[in-house]
């Protein structure tokens, strides 16, 4: 795995809530989140839950609604006839098999008509957050504030979303599923690791940890990562803008969205928002 640094510097390198201002606009709040169900990650900082709970407007990533989650579920699996074993070498897709058996309690036929991306996403979720099927913390927001009876806005759709996965193509995915196995417990290690450097808000680790996982001997993670991070910034920050002209907003997206040169809380300084971090202490 790659170990060379950065490419791009880390503006921000510590912090996950930020107050996001410009003159005659209420001020919002940005909050970088962690798609995880850990109780330390459900259990917010002070300072979070009051920006939470005195906010108008709630905001995430994609809302996830039963049509969302109804056309996510739909794209994961192929449509035409064609099947996971027939792009995997055997003893591949027996390897894979085997591990979505033990570790999700998958049945066989079930993975033989998934798309390769929708797997991978399995992959890097805990995998006891799948099997005790509590939800993440991006989930637990969208409830409270549906039940709060807060306006919800969504900055991209199912669509958009799965088309990040969608534009590799079917053997490109097949390599990074493979990679994925074969790096499962290197993975399942780095999740405890992951997890302190989000309590304690180190964002410039997160960056890091993400960066041991590309490869140098090809550059498809690289393609994938951009369309993953870079290009979805520029459309949530670009989307952002008319939200927080309404102003009194709380938005909740992944940490790794907000960092680094194409993160978004610098796109928002160049629309000429402040961008203030609160301080909190480590958790």
């Amino acid at each position: 795995m790659a170990d060379d640094s950065v490419e791009r510097p880390i503006l921000h390198p510590k912090g996950l809530l930020w107050k996001i201002e410009k003159a005659a606009i209420e001020p919002s709040y940005l909050f970088g989140t962690m798609h995880v169900s850990d109780a330390r990650v459900l259990n917010l900082p002070s300072e979070v839950e009051q920006a939470f709970l005195s906010s108008r407007q709630f905001v995430m990533e994609m809302v996830l609604n039963f049509k969302a989650m109804g056309y996510v579920t739909r794209a994961s699996f192929f449509q035409d006839g064609r099947t996971l074993d027939q792009f995997m070498q055997v003893k591949d897709y027996l390897r894979l098999q085997r591990l979505m058996k033990q570790r999700l309690s998958l049945p066989a036929d079930a993975l033989k008509h998934m798309k390769p991306w929708a797997v991978l996403t399995m992959l890097m979720m805990p995998a006891e957050q799948q099997l005790e099927q509590n939800a993440a913390l991006d989930m637990v927001l969208l409830q409270r504030a549906t039940k709060m009876k807060k306006l919800v806005n969504g900055l991209e759709t199912a669509e958009e979303q799965v088309a990040v996965f969608e534009s590799l193509k079917i053997e490109e995915q097949i390599w990074m599923l493979n990679r994925a196995v074969e790096e499962i417990k290197t993975s399942d290690a780095q999740i405890p690791k992951m997890l302190d450097a989000y309590l304690k808000q180190d964002l410039q680790r997160l960056v890091y940890m993400q960066k041991e996982f590309m490869y140098e001997d090809s550059d498809i993670d690289d393609r994938f990562m951009k369309q993953l991070l870079e290009y979805r910034n520029i459309r949530m920050a670009k989307r952002l803008s008319e939200i927080l002209q309404q102003g009194d907003a709380f938005i909740a997206i992944g940490a790794l969205h907000l960092p680094d040169q194409q993160g978004v809380l610098n796109l928002l300084k160049q629309q000429g928002y402040k961008v203030t971090q609160v301080v909190m202490a480590d958790r």
